[in-house]
């Protein structure tokens, strides 16, 4: 009989034992698969970071700069003269960087920038006088009875301006779905402008307005904008109806006649960008 009880509480002793060694080990493996879970989270964090610098690079620090070449439709209006000119042909180059104020997009997708172009090339040509105006939007009647119903004007050496400035301004792009970028912008433009009108050179400081969108995917974008401005241009040309004599030759201003003239340049420009 003693040795019964004693087998049992033996046998008792050692069920014990394991059971209890089985809920330690079943609690450690709870832990190593909480730990587990815990370092793939940490992966799976940084991996999405590291994909979101990666996209951030791609999509707005490598494309911040752009070269846009452009096609130039313009005309130019004398308000003394009362006539206006129509562009025949006419290109832009234009060459700059977006600098974003902030370096996480707002809402995930939109940047505010400040477009700096540090060159901006335009030249046209134009081809005749379109038409001549006053003030209230009628004709004039001298004006057409000296071109005799003749559409063209006949130009001596052909009409041509040529402008060179910088442009900046805000912008606001939307990036609403992988490399797609969509933007908008408005720039001030300071420019020197040089005309060639038959056989009068006209030259001047003239402010521009610039407003524009694009459409970018990736390093290519295409977009449109308008442009206008006006100032008050110098002119010089040779004086062919003047009476020479031999001793006038001696000063320029015998030949020469200088004049100012107010003059408005509107300009649509359509271009293909790459942006790097």
């Amino acid at each position: 009989m003693k040795k019964l009880v004693l087998v049992l509480a033996f046998s008792a002793f050692a069920f014990c034992g394991n059971v209890k060694g089985q809920i330690v080990q079943s609690g450690s493996n709870a832990e190593e698969v909480d730990s587990l879970k815990q370092v793939v989270s940490t992966l799976s964090a940084r991996i999405d970071e590291a994909n979101e610098k990666d996209m951030d690079q791609k999509v707005w620090k490598d494309r911040a700069k752009y070269f846009n070449i452009g096609i130039v439709k313009q005309s130019l209006t004398s308000k003394d003269d009362l006539v206006k000119y129509k562009s025949n042909i006419g290109v832009n180059l234009t060459w700059g960087k977006t600098y974003y104020l902030h370096k996480k997009p707002l809402f995930g997708m939109v940047k505010i920038g400040l477009d700096w172009s540090w060159m901006d090339f335009n030249y046209v040509k134009y081809s005749k006088v379109e038409e001549s105006y006053v003030d209230d939007g009628g004709y004039d009647p001298f004006y057409d009875s000296y071109m005799d119903g003749e559409e063209d004007l006949d130009l001596d050496f052909g009409c041509h301006q040529l402008e060179y400035g910088m442009q900046i301004g805000p912008s606001i792009t939307v990036n609403p779905i992988d490399h797609l970028k969509i933007s908008t912008y408005f720039r001030f433009q300071p420019s020197g402008s040089v005309m060639l009108l038959d056989d009068e050179v006209y030259y001047g400081f003239v402010p521009f307005f610039n407003f524009g969108a694009a459409v970018a995917w990736k390093a290519i974008s295409i977009g449109v904008e308008g442009r206008w401005g006006g100032t008050k241009y110098h002119g010089v040309s040779v004086d062919d109806e003047g009476d020479y004599t031999e001793e006038s030759y001696d000063s320029a201003d015998d030949f020469v006649e200088t004049f100012t003239q107010r003059m408005r340049t509107k300009s649509f420009r359509a271009y293909v960008s790459f942006r790097f």
